[in-house]
């Protein structure tokens, strides 16, 4: 196959100064007087004409870096890179523009930069004007320019000289609705042209929306590449978790830790695990299945009796569902060593994400808690594509 980028092994070192000075006494004394910052390491990856690819991470994951290596504003440190075909990148806002210079002599200036004839730009003049609705601002200098239409001409520029792969940076997130979806259009149209588009952006629904294929970028490093939809959910889910270990400092949070830690032992929960239809232990599950949370208890004193709880807890602390037998109204219930609980739950409306059963242990009030224990993550997986936590039931009436 005929690749339109690929990408094979590619790390990027810079080099970080203290001070100016640093850097030219390094040169004069031949000593190093820096130090070393890991922007990529080791990325790989191909493209073939008609991907698109949606770049996304963390801050300072290394996105920027490996979109100005493609686009050609950079140098790796170590790998190799090719990119088939004539690339035009919008990255920083306005790059390439001259402050000085007129919108119209701007895009003279930035189409030449891109490889094209004096004659090739008069012809798509009219177009690229048109497609930025500058009007008479077109005339004025770039330094009057607000950020919008600063981007509507770099988009303007970018996609009228038909390059065959467009790289770009989170320059939908500025500029008006209306524009953002002119932009959108144009890029789809790109897309059924079979040109090759790399999207970095922050917006899970743009990204989901516009890309085939997705990387994960996690401190220079690829954490996960595939099928758009199962990259964006292995991220969300981190970012998720990442909330939830945030959460884990409050009063409330201690207290549970308090309770599960020490408390009255009398009780404790053995196991907690989720079973799909067929009465199988599953870690993972999908959505509108038939599952059951299971619950085994340990009884260190006979005689005691008491409710259960069970629940789904989503990975950032969230409690998506939870009941009791006290809530549902049944009779407390004697503790004994090796006692099952089940609660069954029809059609699980639950989306993508990564959970746990959640159980609980309590007196027969239901207020002092004698254990609270959660289960191994449990994966639920859907094709459904809707968002959010739960699948409800819907029809569309037009």
């Amino acid at each position: 196959t005929m690749f339109s980028i690929d990408v094979r092994g590619i790390s990027k070192v810079f080099r970080i100064y203290d001070n100016p000075t640093l850097r030219l006494k390094e040169i004069i004394i031949r000593k190093k007087c820096h130090r070393e910052f890991m922007a990529l390491k080791g990325v790989s990856f191909s493209l073939i004409p008609g991907d698109t690819l949606g770049l996304f991470g963390d801050n300072g994951a290394g996105k920027s870096t490996l979109l100005k290596i493609l686009a050609g504003t950079l140098a790796p440190t170590s790998g190799v890179f090719n990119v088939n075909g004539r690339v035009t990148a919008l990255l920083e806002l306005g790059a390439g523009f001259h402050p000085e210079f007129t919108g119209r002599q701007n895009i003279y200036l930035n189409a030449a930069l891109f490889g094209m004839s004096e004659e090739e730009i008069r012809d798509r003049e009219g177009d690229i004007i048109a497609f930025s609705e500058l009007g008479d601002f077109i005339d004025q200098p770039v330094k009057t320019y607000s950020s919008g239409m600063y981007v509507r001409l770099a988009f303007s520029i970018a996609t009228s000289i038909d390059p065959e792969v467009l790289i770009v940076d989170e320059a939908l997130s500025v500029g008006d609705q209306h524009f953002q979806k002119k932009c959108i259009d144009r890029m789809i149209h790109f897309c059924e042209a079979r040109k090759t588009i790399v999207f970095c952006s922050h917006s899970i629904y743009h990204l989901q929306q516009l890309c085939k294929k997705g990387i994960w970028l996690h401190e220079g490093e690829i954490r996960m590449q595939g099928p758009i939809r199962d990259a964006l959910d292995a991220y969300q889910d981190y970012m998720r978790e990442l909330e939830g270990k945030n959460k884990g400092n409050t009063a409330e949070d201690k207290e549970l830790a308090r309770v599960a830690g020490h408390g009255d032992r009398i009780v404790c929960i053995d196991e907690l695990w989720l079973e799909n239809g067929k009465g199988k232990r599953a870690s993972q599950a999908s959505t509108g299945q038939d599952v059951r949370l299971r619950m085994r208890i340990r009884a260190l004193k006979e005689g005691v009796k008491g409710h259960v709880g069970l629940g789904i807890l989503r990975n950032d602390e969230m409690l998506c569902f939870g009941t009791t037998t006290l809530i549902d109204g049944k009779p407390a219930v004697e503790f004994y060593d090796g006692r099952d609980f089940c609660l069954h739950i029809d059609s699980m409306p639950l989306l993508p994400g990564s959970f746990m059963v959640y159980g609980l242990v309590t007196d027969e009030h239901g207020l002092h808690a004698y254990d609270i224990s959660r289960s191994e993550p449990i994966k639920v997986s859907s094709d459904s594509g809707y968002y959010g936590i739960t699948a409800m039931g819907h029809e569309w009436r037009l």
